[in-house]
């Protein structure tokens, strides 16, 4: 290795072969003052690149350990935390009624229904079948309920024990809105039971 005063003496200048460059690391070139301080004092440059390497060394160091403290950390919420969430409400608590606790098991689930208070006294409510179909059912269910609405509500189905609606479901729908006090059209069953009451006779 040749010192600056013999790289002059033999090849005429320090950038006789071209600018300095640091082939190690990253491959960056060197800047003026360090080029200036490897021609005047080379063990003074290698002290600096020696003290940044370290100091880059120790800076991913730090990283690397807080990377691994978050990767060790618990996912889930700590206890005291958790204590200071809300409770989840269930589809029972907020009102809505699960398909097993639904009066007809033939509903389609997660369908909105709509009741109707008329002012004979008479509950009813627009359900609609699995398979698409809408009915209007008494509720509660009373003796003679065949006959207690007009054929543009629908027709009579015992197996179902309501209504079928046969033609636009608009037609059924303006006619008990015509004749009631009071309507709820909800997903929640105890908007239904707060209008109509909570059990079929």
């Amino acid at each position: 290795m040749l010192g600056s005063t013999c790289f002059i003496k033999r090849y005429g200048s320090a950038t006789a072969i071209g600018k300095a460059q640091d082939w190690g690391g990253n491959g960056k070139l060197l800047t003026s003052d360090e080029r200036a301080l490897l021609v005047e004092n080379t063990e003074a440059l290698l002290a600096r690149f020696a003290a940044e390497e370290a100091r880059l060394r120790e800076e991913a160091a730090l990283k690397l350990k807080r990377l691994q403290e978050l990767a060790a950390r618990p996912t889930s919420p700590p206890a005291a935390l958790a204590t200071l969430m809300p409770p989840r409400c269930t589809a029972e608590q907020q009102g809505m009624a699960p398909r097993k606790s639904m009066p007809w098991d033939w509903m389609r689930p997660n369908s909105s229904v709509a009741a109707f208070k008329l002012h004979d006294g008479s509950g009813w409510v627009r359900v609609q079948h699995k398979d698409g179909r809408q009915f209007v059912v008494p509720w509660p269910s009373f003796e003679g309920w065949e006959e207690a609405l007009p054929p543009v509500v629908g027709r009579p189905n015992s197996e179902m024990s309501g209504y079928e609606v046969v033609g636009q479901i608009a037609g059924a729908v303006s006619y008990l809105r015509a004749h009631a006090f009071g309507e709820k059209v909800t997903g929640l069953w105890n908007d239904v039971v707060s209008l109509l009451g909570a059990k079929a006779s």
